[in-house]
């Protein structure tokens, strides 16, 4: 598991799934899991994954589709 932020361990798996549920900036991030709210080392990791993110909507016409596995 890669950390994205490391002030508050939200992983990056975390910060892609606010992304894929409608958060669409850093602010937006940190307020929904706190990513990106403290010493703002982390938004260089979090601009990319939203990068990530939109270069897919635009290469496809929608987001990123994630499967989950439920035990």
């Amino acid at each position: 598991m890669a950390v994205a932020c490391l002030c508050h361990a939200v992983s990056e798996r975390r910060v892609r799934r606010e992304i894929d549920h409608g958060a669409d900036s850093i602010e937006a991030i940190a307020a929904s899991c706190g990513a990106g709210s403290c010493c703002h080392g982390c938004h260089p990791t979090i601009e990319r994954l939203l990068d990530e993110h939109h270069e897919q909507v635009v290469a496809t016409g929608e987001p990123r589709r994630r499967r989950f596995l439920v035990a």
